[in-house]
């Protein structure tokens, strides 16, 4: 299983440096102060869920599916490598873009860095769930009608946090529960990844059982 994540990251070298790059001029605009560092964060989310998609294209345009079920892995563990693979880019970004924040704060771009690394462990969460999202329907549809569904879920979830926020006053509302406590803030990152492995393990669920009925 190793080498199927192996495999993975090899496919994605080429995306994964112009990812590094982006986010590095993306630092720069942050640091400028044309753009907060905020939308470091948002082209995290956006790159990270993108690029499961790139990897099921490469697949199947090498068929690589009726070589990979020749080998001795199992479907199984195949739908396990590739979320291991996504979990693993999630986790990275997220400790890239934290790292890219401490910067923009020692340069004093960033007032409140402990409010910034609660909002990548958000936009780490965010990602995680597109990919919980993305994943089983790459599986049951394959890329190409995936890639234009991307979107459409990308919406759906922005519809969903509109409608939650809406019935308690928009925005205002998270201001009017005052400041968090620092006991609080420490207890995110925990929740956040908790939230994040259920949502992956259900996510898995389902691609397994689409992948072990699909005719290769």
């Amino acid at each position: 299983m190793t080498g199927l994540i192996l495999k993975d990251f090899l496919i994605l070298r080429k995306t994964l440096r112009t990812y590094l790059f982006m986010l590095v001029i993306y630092t720069g605009i942050a640091f400028s102060g044309v753009l907060t560092a905020d939308i470091v964060g948002v082209l995290m989310v956006v790159t990270v869920s993108i690029l499961p998609m790139n990897v099921f294209a490469y697949d199947k345009q090498c068929q690589w599916d009726t070589y990979g079920l020749a080998l001795p892995v199992g479907r199984t563990k195949t739908v396990a490598a590739r979320y291991l693979c996504v979990l693993l880019i999630c986790l990275l970004s997220v400790a890239m873009v934290s790292l890219l924040g401490m910067v923009l704060w020692a340069a004093g771009r960033i007032e409140e860095p402990v409010v910034f690394m609660v909002s990548c462990t958000v936009m780490g969460l965010l990602a995680i769930l597109m990919n919980a999202v993305m994943l089983p329907l790459l599986y049951k549809f394959g890329p190409e009608r995936a890639r234009m569904m991307f979107y459409g879920v990308l919406g759906l979830l922005v519809l969903a946090g509109a409608l939650f926020f809406f019935p308690l006053g928009g925005l205002a509302w998270l201001d009017s529960l005052g400041e968090p406590t620092s006991a609080q803030i420490s207890a995110i990152p925990f929740i956040a990844a908790l939230v994040g492995l259920v949502l992956l393990a259900l996510s898995f669920l389902l691609s397994r059982h689409f992948y072990g009925s699909k005719d290769v």
